[in-house]
């Protein structure tokens, strides 16, 4: 008899169960042989870009040594970067396959959340790669690089602009110049934009520490991003600085090259020197970055000079084609000199008084004096009270106390004065002489004639043409001279100074700066049995200068001197005196520095030393000259006496 099967409970649940990891174990094997074949394929191509990069050689291309920096080293290349944050590889600062083969192995990795993937961290390379080498996208780990997209937008870059805040020639760190890039968006006004700057990050104050570290690389250098308004009010407010703008004709696909670029070094540090790894040559990698048809940071590195100086800087962007237009941003000291130059001492006194708040600014306004005279005594105070401000002298609060009643009483006067600027734009940084300065020549000192050659890698001497410079602003490093006299058949080195500045700052009714000088080095001097031997000098002082119409500008300085040789006695005199002079321009060309200076020794061998001199230069083109000297010395009671005749070639 038939018995129909039937199913139990029991027997419905196992073979559920049985059906149940069947079809798991089908479907865990299907993940894991499609996660095992998209590996493969992932790995597979990952092989066959490495593979491509090797093919095309493209760690050898120069695009790729622009973004990591690589310069000849040995027989090798290293990069000029120190922070190993930069780097991919182990030896990626010396290794520029291992380097690239690292980064591309990175697109790879799988993104951990809350952390920006390296494609994010270093866009520019990215980019690159993926062109180069043709990169699919879909066959990458999706990644989002949220940080570098927001700051993309914020900045907006469309183009981008050179600048050189002038030399400042009463701050020692600053008698250079400096350059930054200026990133334009679409903002109405430049001082909304972003400044990128490249500088070192020191608190160090002792001047000789700041030198020592500065020269020798122990100080780390950032490059930063900030308002652009920022900087113009520390150089040209607060330092006195005009500011040189060169915009450049790059494309706005271009200046987002740059800007990539500029994120991958975000708080990457590399060792900054002051003469050649400095503010100026950093930055050529960025506009390198930008166009790498142009060759800038090749111009120095490698080459004989062992500086870089950011007036050789916007010269080289220049001659490379760079430079669309160029615009100057005249210092707040020279507005205020402006105004007060149209206007009578006893009218300065007047824009002071109501800076002093002795009387009110709507008071000038009630006066019974000319409407034009009312105008720039106003605007006059203005100035000077923004300065104020700008170098924290006021308050914020007060500042506003003062400012606005200004304000208010220059709006009742609706005019405007007719020239508020300063009247003729000076010469561009870059179209000055040229910093070196051979020069080759001869005299007469005493009884020998003799010949005399001389070389100054840089910078600028009080007798050089000042177009381009600063007026009164002497700094000169590694100046050599040596000399043939005929009498004594002798060659011998007549000079070593390894640093030589004077900053010759004029006083005046607004203005309160403090001179000063130093030099240091080997200088050939009268001993005291009358012949003449090379000591070590160190010569500090500090002073104070004034602008003349007569005699040009007139300085004075107390000063310290300190010279030692095995030739003295006591091996070494210190002594304390003056010295005093006058700097004028006789002509476009022709200059002219009359000088004496005393000095008692009064520690070590006592003596006395009394120089004068006149030094006159003039300029036939802007990179030759012809300098012609007299001076009289009395030593040790012995007297020399010195003419001279020296051509000068820039270079």
């Amino acid at each position: 008899m038939y018995r129909p099967y039937v199913l139990s409970d029991e027997k419905v649940y196992g073979t559920f169960r049985i059906v149940y990891l069947f079809f798991t174990a089908l479907a865990f094997h299907t993940v894991l042989c499609t996660s095992a074949a998209h590996a493969a394929d992932r790995n597979d191509y990952l092989d066959s870009l490495l593979k491509a990069s090797q093919v095309k050689h493209l760690s050898e291309d120069h695009y790729w040594n622009i973004l990591l920096h690589y310069k000849p080293h040995s027989s090798g290349r290293r990069s000029l970067v120190d922070d190993p944050r930069f780097f991919l590889a182990a030896a990626g600062k010396v290794d520029p396959r291992a380097e690239m083969e690292a980064t591309i192995i990175s697109f790879f990795e799988q993104v951990q959340e809350g952390v920006e993937p390296p494609r994010c961290t270093f866009p520019a390379r990215y980019a690159w790669l993926k062109e180069q080498l043709s990169v699919d996208e879909s066959k990458l780990p999706a990644a989002q690089c949220t940080k570098f997209e927001e700051a993309l937008a914020l900045i907006n870059p469309k183009s981008a602009v050179l600048v050189f805040p002038a030399a400042h020639g009463n701050g020692p760190a600053s008698m250079f110049g400096h350059t930054l890039i200026r990133i334009d968006g679409n903002a109405q006004n430049d001082l909304l934009s972003y400044a990128v700057n490249y500088a070192a990050v020191t608190t160090d104050r002792n001047g000789f520490i700041y030198a020592y570290k500065g020269i020798f690389g122990y100080y780390r250098g950032y490059y930063s991003i900030l308002p652009y308004y920022q900087k113009v009010g520390e150089y040209n407010e607060i330092e006195h600085r005009d500011i040189w703008e060169y915009e450049l004709n790059l494309s706005e696909e271009e200046v987002r090259r740059m800007v990539m670029h500029i994120w991958e070094l975000k708080d990457i540090y590399s060792d900054y020197y002051f003469f050649d790894e400095n503010c100026s040559f950093d930055l050529l990698f960025l506009l390198e970055a930008a166009r790498p048809s142009v060759h800038l940071t090749d111009a120095f590195w490698g080459k004989a000079k062992f500086w870089v100086i950011p007036s050789d800087t916007v010269r080289l962007v220049r001659e490379q084609g760079l430079v669309s237009v160029v615009k100057y941003r005249q210092s707040q000291a020279k507005r205020i000199h402006a105004i007060a130059s149209r206007m009578a001492s006893t009218d300065w006194n007047l824009a002071q008084e109501v800076v002093d708040q002795k009387i009110y600014p709507r008071t000038i306004t009630e006066m019974d004096i000319d409407p034009k005279e009312k105008v720039r005594i106003l605007d006059l105070t203005a100035e000077l009270l923004q300065y104020q401000f700008a170098r924290k002298q006021l308050g914020k609060d007060e500042y506003v106390h003062r400012f606005l009643p200004t304000l208010q009483a220059r709006s009742t006067l609706g005019m405007q004065d007719e020239d508020t600027a300063v009247t003729t734009v000076p010469v561009s940084p870059d179209a000055g002489h040229l910093p070196g300065r051979f020069g080759i020549g001869g005299g007469y000192r005493t009884d020998s004639f003799f010949t005399e050659l001389s070389w100054r890698p840089a910078y600028h001497d009080l007798l050089d043409q000042g177009d381009g410079y600063i007026e009164g602003a002497q700094i000169n490093f590694m100046d050599v001279r040596g000399r043939y006299y005929f009498r004594d058949d002798a060659l011998v080195l007549q000079r070593l100074r390894f640093i030589d500045i004077i900053s010759l700052s004029p006083r005046d009714a607004f203005f309160k700066p403090v001179s000063w000088k130093v030099n240091t080095g080997l200088d050939r001097e009268i001993m005291s049995g009358g012949q003449e031997q090379l000591v070590y000098r160190l010569n500090p002082g500090g002073g104070f200068a004034y602008k003349t119409d007569l005699l040009g500008i007139v300085y004075v300085f107390l000063e310290t001197d300190l010279i030692a040789s095995d030739e003295l006695h006591d091996k070494y005199a210190a002594g304390i005196g003056a010295s005093a002079g006058c700097l004028k321009n006789m002509t476009d060309r022709w200059k002219i520095n009359l000088s004496a200076a005393w000095i008692s020794y009064e520690l070590g061998d006592v003596h006395r030393s009394m120089k004068a001199s006149l030094a006159q230069n003039y300029m036939i083109t802007t990179n030759t000259g012809i300098t012609f000297s007299l001076s009289q010395e009395k030593t040790f009671d012995y007297n020399r006496s010195e003419a001279s005749l020296m051509v000068n070639l820039y270079l």
